[in-house]
């Protein structure tokens, strides 16, 4: 692949994962709309959440160990044109059993693609894995600032909340046709997963503390950026649009934070970048106990989106770190399901326990995990760096 090649494929990749970081976090300010349309309570609408992790997390573990069997390209092909049909798909449907399934297969053919374009971008910049993944997923944060803002626009105007639905897989088409035109590699048959490489994977205590974290981080990510509008309206009186506004604010700063932890990657270690975007992460949500601070909701949203900003790509790049180009597929894969299952479980526990308790408190809670992140990414470090001395 040539310089120029190289370049406008990573643009399309960068645009395709911008696409899937707009749909997954249009949910927060139209939820509102869909609890009303499919006469859905609070807790129940938790199901969204929910079903779209578990195709995320179904989905995205066959789809790395399938891509180092037939190709990278080849899922990407068939992972996109049905994220993208899965979509419009989904803002036609007049049933609510229909639209819980097009979410799964949203979910899980989004997933899929995210996680193999994510292998693809360390594939095409080794020994540089942190940087290239962590700038890649500015582009998620830039449709996540999108996302949240065009729905929060459209669930105060007369459209129905399936527009916004209806342009995310209008762009994906485009997205997708843009991303396959270019060539990749082929899988040799000499480098084809097999049944040995995948139990060595799952057996590496690096990569398993690797997945704990993401599953970690996911869950308290997806739980604010998906809980978010609601806290604002019902805990706060805020309307949607302020409510849409404050979660695109959430995500300029996870988009603007990971630019700077992509620069900052090169010249600090993991455990120093992330430990410090869990303390940045902490006092934001800490931020939420206080009424004092309510009036300074953008500011205090917007330093958690920093603290949250480079905790996600610099701990997956650890899968291409650890498996350097060969099974990369795979180990992104897994990582992103372990995700998948943070996504999941949090989120719909949290809005269970809304029904009673105020989010704010709740809030409060998810500084937790953050702890036990920072705490994993110490021991990956020390282990990096008795791996280097014996090497």
């Amino acid at each position: 692949m040539n310089k120029l090649n190289r370049k406008l494929f990573t643009y399309a990749i960068n645009f395709t994962i911008l696409i899937f970081g707009m749909q997954m976090t249009m949910i927060g300010p139209v939820i509102e709309k869909m609890s009303q349309s499919f006469q859905l309570s609070v807790a129940q609408m938790g199901s969204f959440f929910t079903v779209s992790a578990a195709g995320f997390t179904v989905a995205i573990i066959f789809g790395g160990i399938i891509s180092d069997r037939i190709g990278k390209k080849r899922v990407v092909i068939w992972s996109g044109f049905g994220f993208a049909s899965a979509l419009l798909l989904f803002s036609l449907s007049p049933s609510l059993l229909f639209s819980i399934i097009l979410f799964f297969l949203a979910g899980g053919f989004g997933g899929a693609i995210e996680g193999t374009l994510s292998a693809m971008v360390a594939d095409i910049n080794p020994g540089n894995e942190r940087r290239a993944v962590t700038f890649a997923h500015v582009f998620f944060g830039v449709g996540a600032i999108i996302g949240p803002a065009f729905a929060g626009w459209l669930a105060n105007t007369d459209f129905p909340w399936q527009s916004a639905y209806m342009v995310a897989s209008l762009l994906a088409f485009i997205a997708v046709i843009w991303v396959i035109r270019f060539e990749y590699p082929a899988v040799k048959a000499e480098e084809k997963l097999e049944m040995k490489a995948f139990k060595s994977i799952l057996s590496n205590r690096g990569f398993l503390l690797l997945c704990t974290a993401v599953a970690l981080y996911v869950g308290v990510e997806t739980t604010v950026w998906g809980w978010t509008p609601k806290y604002l309206s019902l805990d706060l009186g805020l309307n949607e649009t302020f409510a849409g506004v404050m979660v695109s604010l959430l995500w300029a700063g996870i988009t603007i934070g990971r630019f700077i932890s992509a620069m900052l990657s090169e010249k600090f270690s993991n455990k120093v970048l992330v430990s410090g975007l869990c303390l940045i992460s902490i006092l934001g949500l800490l931020a939420q106990l206080s009424s004092a601070l309510q009036p300074f909701a953008p500011v205090t949203f917007f330093l958690l989106g920093i603290g949250f900003s480079g905790i996600w790509p610099l701990i997956v790049s650890e899968a291409g770190t650890l498996f350097k180009s060969k099974y990369t597929g795979t180990a992104f894969g897994l990582a992103f399901a372990a995700g998948g299952i943070g996504g999941m479980t949090v989120p719909y526990i949290f809005g269970f326990i809304a029904e009673h308790v105020q989010m704010s408190i709740l809030f409060a809670t998810l500084t937790i995990p953050l702890i036990f992140i920072m705490i994993i990414s110490f021991i990956l470090d020390k282990a990096e760096e008795v791996e280097e001395s014996a090497a």
